[in-house]
């Protein structure tokens, strides 16, 4: 059931996945544990440090959810289908995605609001909700920002590599590559604009003494003609005369 919660931004969500790696000893690994991070017995949150539970839940008890997570003062739990758990603990890409998930909801989030228990069910987004507003999406970019190490992905070159090097879902990837393609592309735009800008702003090179026509000014005989739009302007005398035909001279 996706249901109203603050606004953030992805970057926003970004900084709160990368809290909670800090906080479980996460940053720097390649490949993130995420079974390891649950079973830690603590998590935390934006509303302070809570107890963690983890619960490994029978197939049919769980229903048509994959995972859930439920709140308590002071602890919040995680519960998910046995099958989930084992295909996570395989490295099942879509698996790791739902308890990534459901971590985005622990740190985020704090329940149903009473008022909106009677929503769509499922993670179909209301057309009431905007989607920075959406707990489902939300949790869905922390996800991606979570099991996804930033430095290392942006060294890849497609949705392919990032899914096998990362252990997470084809379309987990996808929603990453795609951001990263456009983050490149602003940067490859700064850039040009960086590079025009350094060059408008760059000094006039100097362009040496003048290169005079080999023809004299008619008012004053002097080989000093320049060449000016339709025009011969003498440095000289400062007179301009017209441009001659090919074949046609200012001398005799």
């Amino acid at each position: 059931m996706d249901y109203l919660v603050k606004a953030r931004s992805n970057a926003d969500i970004g900084q709160l996945a990368n809290r909670l790696l800090e906080y479980f000893g996460m940053s720097n690994r390649d490949r993130v544990d995420v079974l390891a991070c649950l079973k830690k017995g603590a998590i935390w949150t934006v509303r302070g440090e809570k107890r963690l539970e983890y619960k490994i839940r029978p197939n049919s008890e769980m229903g048509l959810d994959d995972a859930v997570t439920e709140y308590a003062k002071g602890i919040i739990t995680i519960a998910v289908k046995r099958s989930v758990h084992d295909d996570a603990l395989m490295g099942d890409g879509r698996a790791r995605n739902t308890l990534a998930h459901e971590l985005g909801h622990a740190v985020m989030h704090d329940g149903v609001p009473k008022a909106r228990q009677t929503g769509a069910a499922g993670s179909t987004r209301p057309k009431w909700i905007k989607a920075f507003e959406s707990a489902e999406r939300q949790a869905t970019v922390f996800g991606v920002k979570f099991l996804i190490n930033d430095t290392v992905a942006d060294t890849l070159p497609n949705t392919e590599e990032i899914s096998v090097r990362f252990g997470v879902s084809y379309q987990c990837a996808e929603i990453y590559f795609k951001e990263l393609t456009e983050r490149r592309n602003r940067a490859a735009s700064a850039e040009r604009v960086a590079r025009l800008a350094a060059a408008f702003c760059a000094p006039v090179p100097d362009p040496g003494p003048p290169k005079y026509l080999n023809e004299s000014c008619t008012s004053c005989g002097q080989k000093t003609l320049c060449p000016s739009g339709s025009k011969f302007i003498c440095d000289t005398c400062g007179g301009a005369v017209d441009r001659f035909q090919d074949g046609d001279s200012l001398d005799p």
